[in-house]
């Protein structure tokens, strides 16, 4: 899933207004369709196994789990670098770096893109956890494993990018890569932290997709934001009211790209509080499976919190 930064910016020192749209880079918006592939991908490499219950008792007559964890680490480098340069243009020029800035004002998309990477790295190591423990392997070692998955995802994607004469590598999108996939690690190891804080992207299609202007909503910056949640419930709070409460922390960005001109004249950095309903606890306590409350940890549903500034 899932996705993403743009172009680097090579206008950081031109006025805003003056500068040519910049194209975007597919990266980021590749790493989180990738998560989603890596999920459905994997999920026929699971099937390898019977059931849950064949691997509790032993029974599993299909690959090993460090076969399995072998394969999906393979897949994950050979989907990669099959794509970037078959799509991309990967191996057209040496390596090289490229440095991007970070939430500025002149940055290309002002800093979202690094959210999109650190979304990208939290979604695909959670993805990944949970297919290793799925595979026989205990909380620790999932966690340990998904974490070294998704950096290898994310990190594959980087390293490509550097032998692109369009992009580089950039220190910035793999400090972003690191961090989201540091922060699930912690989610995953520690049941604590994964009930006290939830990272989450958010989205509502811009003007510019809605009016069928732009396609793709992995690079769709001004309907997306990324936020931290910290349900209350998951810091002591149990009374009738409060545990379906949480708190959160987030950040956006409005009319960077010159598609988004008509419905943001200005470009703007939305950092934003908010308090919101938690969801996942709805889910729950409706009869949900697992699986589905859990994917909310993930994905904040628009209009299910209110964000100060709106």
């Amino acid at each position: 899933m899932l996705p993403m930064p743009q172009h680097p910016d090579r206008f950081a020192h031109t006025p805003l207004a003056a500068r040519p749209a910049a194209p975007p880079r597919h990266s980021a918006r590749f790493g989180r369709a990738l998560c989603v592939c890596l999920l459905g991908a994997s999920a026929m490499l699971a099937s390898g196994a019977r059931s849950a219950q064949d691997i509790e008792f032993g029974q599993d007559e299909g690959w090993s789990r460090e076969r399995k964890a072998l394969m999906l680490n393979l897949g994950i480098v050979a989907g990669v670098s099959l794509y970037g340069f078959t799509m991309w243009d990967w191996g057209e020029s040496g390596f090289a770096f490229q440095s991007e800035g970070w939430f500025g004002r002149d940055t290309s998309s002002g800093g979202a893109d690094k959210l999109g990477h650190a979304f990208t790295g939290a979604a695909a190591t959670a993805i990944a956890a949970s297919l290793y423990r799925r595979w026989g392997y205990d909380d620790a070692e999932a966690a340990r494993m998904g974490a070294l998955s998704g950096l290898l995802l994310t990190t594959a994607v980087e390293i490509g990018d550097g032998f692109s004469p369009d992009h580089g590598f950039s220190w910035e999108d793999q400090i972003a890569n690191m961090a989201g996939v540091g922060l699930e690690y912690l989610r995953q190891r520690y049941p604590a932290v994964r009930e006290r804080v939830h990272f989450r992207w958010e989205y509502f299609p811009s003007r510019a997709v809605r009016e069928g202007r732009h396609h793709d909503i992995m690079t769709d910056y001004a309907g997306s934001r990324w936020l931290l949640a910290f349900p209350l419930r998951g810091w002591g709070a149990d009374g009738p009211v409060l545990r379906w409460v949480e708190l959160q922390v987030g950040y956006g960005t409005r009319g960077f790209s010159e598609r988004d001109r008509a419905q943001f004249p200005a470009a703007k950095r939305h950092p934003f509080v908010g308090i919101g309903i938690h969801v996942p606890l709805v889910l729950e306590s409706l009869g949900a499976r697992p699986g589905v409350s859990r994917a909310f940890e993930y994905i904040q549903i628009p209009g299910t919190a209110l964000p100060l500034p709106p």
